[in-house]
């Protein structure tokens, strides 16, 4: 099967006039703008790969943060929820891909497999009920053609059947989402950067 891939960069252009009140946490570099935590993905279609061993992902509580707040896994994955606090938490989800509630006491855990795709219109938001500041995003896809950037914000997909995509970003706690269509060439790496701003707010 011919496939290419597709690279690049996200950035957050900053308005003084539309302060972001978000960006000293996920814009490292406010010069250049790289965003942290961004998830980049293909709209594609399903794909099943029935040898493929669906792993455990961690998500940790300490200091009263998510730590990752944000992942992206693929459909059948599980997401093992830890608690390194000493107060007890929480961590409750109901949406149309996944539903549940369960208290933790500290150096507790508590795993969620995650057999229904969401894609990047349909994420589980992760809360604790007995402290609201607390939040995390999980988006489960139905195929691999995804990826939350680090603080550099880079990306970069690979593998991807030569083909017409709609690329996605969609950053959860700024509320930001692009878009763009784009072409996958057989043997090639698409290059491409995603510059949002406050114009791109959902």
């Amino acid at each position: 099967m011919a496939a290419g891939s597709i690279e690049g960069t996200v950035f957050y252009q900053a308005d003084s006039k539309r302060p972001w009140r978000y960006a000293r946490y996920y814009v490292k570099q406010p010069k250049t703008g790289e965003l942290g935590e961004a998830v980049v993905a293909l709209r594609a279609k399903a794909l099943t790969d029935a040898a493929r061993a669906p792993p455990t992902v961690v998500v940790d509580q300490q200091n009263f943060q998510f730590l990752p707040e944000t992942v992206a896994i693929r459909r059948g994955d599980s997401v093992k929820f830890t608690n390194s606090d000493q107060a007890t938490h929480n961590v409750q989800a109901s949406s149309d891909i996944v539903s549940f509630n369960a208290n933790m006491a500290g150096g507790g855990e508590h795993t969620v497999r995650f057999d229904r795709a969401g894609g990047l219109s349909q994420p589980a938001k992760v809360g604790c009920v007995f402290h609201s500041n607390m939040r995390a995003w999980i988006f489960v896809f139905d195929h691999p053609w995804y990826q939350v950037t680090p603080a550099s914000g880079k990306f970069r997909v690979a593998d991807v059947p030569a083909g017409m995509y709609e690329l996605e970003m969609v950053h959860p706690a700024g509320e930001l989402r692009w878009r763009k269509r784009v072409e996958i060439k057989p043997g090639e790496t698409l290059r491409i950067d995603i510059r949002v701003s406050p114009d791109d707010k959902m």
